[in-house]
């Protein structure tokens, strides 16, 4: 019985906790994800990017899945802000190459993006609040 729980509940845990870190030049951003390994549907992820120069962030719940064509892979996720009509895009290219793409009603921003371990986001986003 104990072990059943103890199962059931590091497994759901590991879908709660799952995400990942990445830097551009302007930004720091987590995606966090609620979904099952492998998944090329699900939804349930949430975007979080920090502003570098000023420490304003933003979270949009709810991403669509981007998968490639010719690998059939989730590659990255496209995030929408209804209230600003501005989409946030993060997706690695057929180099392995991440990039951000920022979408506002009448022009676009690109940056690369690499991807930092989950102690490197950590630590920058706390030296970001300390300012």
């Amino acid at each position: 019985m104990y072990i059943k729980f103890f199962i059931i509940f590091f497994v759901s845990n590991l879908f709660i906790y799952a995400g990942a870190g990445f830097e551009s030049d302007n930004y720091l951003i987590w995606i966090s994800s609620k979904c099952p390994e492998q998944s090329k549907t699900c939804t349930n992820v949430t975007y979080m990017q920090t502003q570098k120069n000023n420490g304003k962030t933003i979270v949009i719940n709810g991403g669509e899945p981007i998968v490639g064509t010719l690998s059939g892979n989730l590659i990255g996720y496209t995030f929408k802000d209804i209230k600003t009509e501005i989409s946030y895009e993060l997706s690695m290219d057929l180099d392995s190459v991440y990039y951000l793409y920022i979408r506002f009603p009448r022009r676009m921003e690109k940056e690369k993006v690499k991807r930092i371990t989950d102690q490197e986001y950590q630590i920058k986003i706390s030296q970001l609040n300390k300012k």
